[in-house]
């Protein structure tokens, strides 16, 4: 045993030592464009003006290759042949598989031009070719603003691609898909049989008939702290699909991203579409994602899903809306057509619908449950399930906080099943600060619960105390992980968004916090009791799969 040990740290010592060659010896282009060498792109005063000259380069060199780019507007119809544009809409940045594309560096004429930061040198790849977009009212209205339709259809694409095409770091605008396909999908970025790595992107005021920001068709791509913001795929007819994104046939996983004020006829923040038998797999996931101030013309204001199976983890759905025009459709914040959705400690609050299920609607799948763990569901509106609206679904509900309780939930035809599971309570969850509508404009708040033992400031960067304690502390799921929740975290994980994370609220027992960790104190009060073992039991029989 020691000497297969012995091999496996030696394997792995190898392993990293190639591994750091290999990014050692990868090939670095630059591009900048107000760089005055030759322009062949070897290093920064000899950089590329134009990211397609790069890209040429890239494609024809070995891989890997890292091409970074400076701060400044970069257009896909200009490089070093037409420094003016071609004004071709179908001009694209395409990845390649192999190259790492990586923005907001400083440049030339700043102290350190490898200096790198996206916010304060921000590298915008711009699909208005002629630089006349206008201002648009509301996102709704990208799709008919007659500035925009010379715009390139899809500003980046990514299809054919694998995870080993990365784009980290930019800000991507003014795309408009606007044709029939191939150019109806993706405005920001166009996703055919394309399954790229994105990284710390912006998506912004793009429009498409499907995917607004990103369109993905047949493509499993990974995308980590993207902010999607006011993208449209709104017709107002009840055709367009994801206004910051659509995927059809994808698998795509979302870690860390920001959906805000994107509208959509379906799916403001996002569209799944798997059109085929959720048997199948076809499981979009999203974690430690935001969907706030979304807006879907017919269902689904933060996400809408059909012939799906989507895995939702800690995350918060804020202030979305969906106008309602007949049973089945609805949602403020999700909506769910033939789906068999996983929800794991989410939050949703000041969602709202016209008329059926202010947080939430599934329908038509009465022979699957969708399952809701740890959520805490309050202040969201509608006529008829102010929290929840059922139509001939079935739903399986515990240790979640749903204001109202059962009464919140609307059962709409006599086929729909409720499971209504342990551990499920109607209490004030005792948000930091709740959110708001002021004349049609959410006002966001902090989702953190308040707790006299600690709650994150996420304003202050801070822990901070508080006078009242959620109940919705050390009320999830006794089964379920505590991940990195802090000390003292109750050996129980919290309820909502931030429960099993490490800004999940401390547990509180009517006295200071205890300042010290004692063997065998498995919830934090300080004593090692009776307590403590139950915990421990659990946990062991979970490990134990009894």
């Amino acid at each position: 045993m020691k000497a297969r040990t012995t091999l496996n740290v030696i394997l792995m010592v190898f392993v990293s030592v190639f591994a750091i060659a290999g990014t050692t010896n990868a090939k670095t282009i630059y591009v900048d464009a107000n760089a005055p060498g030759i322009n062949d792109g070897s290093s920064w005063a000899d950089a590329y003006n134009y990211l397609q000259d790069a890209l040429s380069d890239a494609n024809t060199s070995a891989k890997p290759v890292e091409i970074r780019v400076a701060q400044g507007i970069y257009k896909p119809d200009e490089d070093a042949l037409n420094p003016d544009g071609t004004g071709d809409r179908e001009a694209t940045f395409q990845l390649i598989n192999g190259v790492i594309l990586k923005g907001g560096y400083a440049g030339l004429g700043q102290p350190d031009p490898n200096a790198r930061d996206i916010a304060l040198y921000e590298t915008v790849l711009s699909g208005d070719l002629l630089g006349n977009d206008a201002d648009v009212n509301e996102p709704c209205d990208l799709l008919r603003e007659a500035t925009r339709a010379e715009n390139s259809y899809h500003v980046i694409t990514g299809s054919g691609t694998d995870a080993n095409a990365v784009l980290d770091g930019f800000t991507i605008s003014g795309g408009h898909a606007n044709s029939d396909a191939p150019h109806n999908q993706g405005g920001g970025m166009n996703n055919d049989h394309g399954s790229p790595t994105v990284t710390d992107c912006i998506f912004t005021q793009n429009a498409a008939l499907d995917g607004g920001g990103v369109g993905n068709y047949y493509g499993n791509p990974t995308l980590n702290n993207c902010t999607f913001s006011e993208n449209s795929s709104f017709w107002g007819t009840g055709r367009g699909n994801g206004g910051g994104m659509s995927n059809f046939y994808g698998t795509p996983v979302l870690t860390g991203c920001v959906f805000i004020g994107n509208s959509s006829d379906r799916g403001g923040g996002i569209y799944n579409n798997a059109n085929s038998s959720v048997c199948d797999g076809n499981t979009p996931t999203l974690v430690n994602c935001t969907f706030r101030a979304n807006y879907a013309y017919w269902d689904g204001g933060g996400m809408s899903n059909n012939y799906d199976s989507p895995i939702v983890v800690n995350c918060t759905f804020i202030g979305n809306s969906a106008g309602c025009f007949g049973y089945g459709t609805g949602g403020g914040a999700i909506s769910g057509n033939q789906t068999i959705a996983t929800l794991i400690n989410c939050t949703f609050r000041g969602n709202s619908a016209d008329s059926y299920g202010g947080a939430i609607i599934f329908g038509e799948i009465p022979y699957a449950t969708s399952r809701m763990i740890n959520c805490i569901f309050w202040g969201n509106d509608a006529d008829e399930g102010p929290q929840i609206a059922l139509y001939w679904a079935s739903l399986s509900v515990s240790y979640c906080d749903i204001q109202g309780g059962q009464a919140n939930i609307a059962l709409l035809t006599c086929c729909d099943e409720l499971a209504w599971g342990a551990g499920n309570i109607d209490s004030d969850p005792c948000f930091a600060e709740m959110g708001h509508w002021d004349n049609d404009v959410w006002v966001d708040g902090d989702y953190h619960l308040k707790s006299q033992a600690g709650r994150w400031d996420a304003d202050e960067g801070r822990w901070t105390i508080d006078e009242v304690t959620s109940p919705c502390i050390d009320a999830g799921d006794p089964m379920s992980p505590i991940g990195p929740e802090p000390f003292p975290n109750g050996g129980i994980i919290n309820m909502g968004a931030y429960g099993g994370t490490a800004e999940a609220s401390k547990s509180y027992f009517g006295k200071p916090p205890c300042e010290i960790i004692v063997a065998g104190d498995i919830n934090g009060d300080c004593e090692v009791n009776f307590s403590d073992l139950c915990i421990m039991a659990l946990h062991w029989c979970e490990d134990h799969n009894l």
